[in-house]
């Protein structure tokens, strides 16, 4: 039929096509599926898809799920009874808010779930989805506010059930929106957060000392996943800068108001009248100077376009003098590099590597990459920087030794293939750990360094070796001595 069409006509497919593809103003990623290069990839379609339940329309009503099912029927009716309100009370919030929770998913996600409405007794297709919806939301309400590993009888689910269960609903295709869940909660805003930052206290990524990180405010999150990406790439020093570029915003937007303001004399700004205070005055003239001087481009300092940066593994930088020192936290912002005279010192974050490692991580990158979620590639950024630390089991051994890493998986060779394998195909920010990677080619760049940093790690890097070092200086003493008195035998 295409084919049978005018050039005028295939022009005007051409030019709705592109006022489809106009960017919309969502808040952030919409639900939707993982991108199929990411998916196709093999062994890693496993850690993609929920291994118990379902939650929303993308896995919903597969055959392999059915137990999960039961478990959610189970979990919204219990929920639904804590709250104090009917269930046709709840329901009602989500069938009144339909229209908006409908563009927060995929337009073809909930189409693709209710083809078989009618034979499951439902009068309309967004009857089905409603329905689908209100329970899931309460079934996950239920799982956030109660999952516990040390008491998996409040879930009334055996403990092997529940770890699958914890690990389904922060899968990408397992999302919820986080205005469905404030919807049905029983409380206020700021106690979902707080049981959701609960509920992911679970997942390794702070340390006890970090745990005051349940306390802090967070934007309000699209759904789990994007509040558990928020806590990982956490910054307090980010948020202070944040602020005090507000407050100098303010104060350079009050002293454009004063320039503007006709009732201003501009030509007596540098003399203040006796009832005007200097340092106003003063800071109205600098917001001028400011103003009226020509905008110079800031030089980046991690730009490096003179130096090629190569990637190198931990084997190699121990060799080059370059020890390992734990940040003591689990932050992936807290990379860092500092020189030493004889040896340098590379600070990593603590790493806990175990059995659900490889589908959080795979899970997290694909809600980066997805098409309409704005973001800084935080999660793509460091994995790749572990890549390229990590190449051979003997660096898994160093950050072992180092209680860097902590290896809950199996093998040392197993924790290094599976970040060689899901560091395939990133798309990471090469500016965010620019400056580290910069320094570590500075210190190779440092014949002398590097020297001494050889001669040290090679007599000195143990006891025996040291041991042997010296009995070898002795022994070459004592032969000079020899040779001496052979030569000048004493009269």
């Amino acid at each position: 039929m295409s084919s049978n069409l005018t050039i005028e006509q295939r022009l005007e497919q051409l030019q709705k096509a592109k006022e489809r593809a106009q960017p919309q103003p969502p808040k952030g990623a919409k639900i939707q599926r993982v991108a199929h290069h990411l998916r196709d990839r093999k062994h890693f379609t496993k850690h993609y898809e929920p291994k118990l339940m379902s939650l929303g329309p993308i896995h919903h009503g597969a055959e392999k799920l059915q137990l999960g099912e039961q478990c959610k029927q189970r979990w919204a009716a219990t929920y639904i009874e804590s709250t104090g309100k009917t269930p046709q009370t709840l329901h009602k919030r989500v069938v009144d808010d339909f229209e908006n929770q409908k563009k927060l998913f995929d337009d073809d996600l909930l189409l693709a779930s209710t083809q078989q409405y009618q034979k499951q007794g439902f009068t309309t297709m967004e009857e089905k989805i409603q329905w689908m919806l209100f329970v899931d939301a309460c079934a996950l309400l239920q799982i956030l506010e109660h999952a516990n590993l040390h008491a998996p009888e409040k879930m009334k689910i055996k403990v092997d059930q529940l770890v699958l269960v914890m690990g389904d609903v922060l899968l990408l295709e397992n999302q919820l929106p986080f205005s469905l869940l404030k919807l049905l909660w029983k409380n206020d805003e700021s106690e979902l957060m707080k049981t959701m930052k609960k509920f992911l206290r679970c997942h390794h990524w702070a340390t006890k000392k970090e745990d005051m990180i349940i306390e802090t405010e967070f934007p309000e999150p699209n759904h789990l996943l994007d509040l558990q990406r928020s806590i990982i790439l956490y910054d307090p020093n980010k948020r202070k800068q944040t602020q005090n570029n507000d407050n100098q915003n303010q104060d350079t937007n009050k002293g454009n108001e004063a320039q503007n303001d006709p009732n201003i004399n501009m030509a007596n700004m540098g003399n203040p009248t006796p009832n005007e205070n200097p340092v106003q005055s003063w800071t109205i003239i600098n917001n001028i100077i400011r103003r009226c001087l020509p905008k110079t481009k800031r030089k980046n300092p991690n730009e490096n376009n003179d130096d090629m940066v190569t990637y190198r593994n931990i084997k190699e930088l121990k060799e080059a003098g370059i020890v390992l020192k734990s940040s003591k936290t689990r932050r992936p912002r807290d990379v860092s590099f500092s020189y030493g005279w004889i040896r340098s010192e590379l600070k990593l974050p603590e790493i806990v590597v175990d059995d659900t490692t490889a589908a959080t991580v795979l899970n997290l990158i694909a809600y980066e990459m997805c098409p309409d979620f704005e973001n800084d590639y935080g999660i793509c950024s460091y994995v790749s920087f572990l890549d390229s630390l990590i190449d051979h089991p003997d660096d898994v051994k160093a950050l072992r030794s180092e209680q860097i890493l902590l290896n809950s998986l199996g093998s040392d060779e197993e924790v290094a293939n599976l970040f060689n394998t899901i560091s395939t195909d990133l798309v990471p920010d090469m500016v965010k750990y620019a400056d580290v990677r910069n320094e570590i080619e500075k210190h190779y760049s440092d014949k002398s360094r590097t020297w001494l940093a050889l001669g040290y790690h090679t007599y000195f890097s143990n006891p025996w070796a040291i041991i042997a070092f010296h009995a070898a200086v002795v022994g070459l003493a004592l032969t000079f001595v020899q040779t001496w008195y052979t030569i000048h035998p004493p009269k």
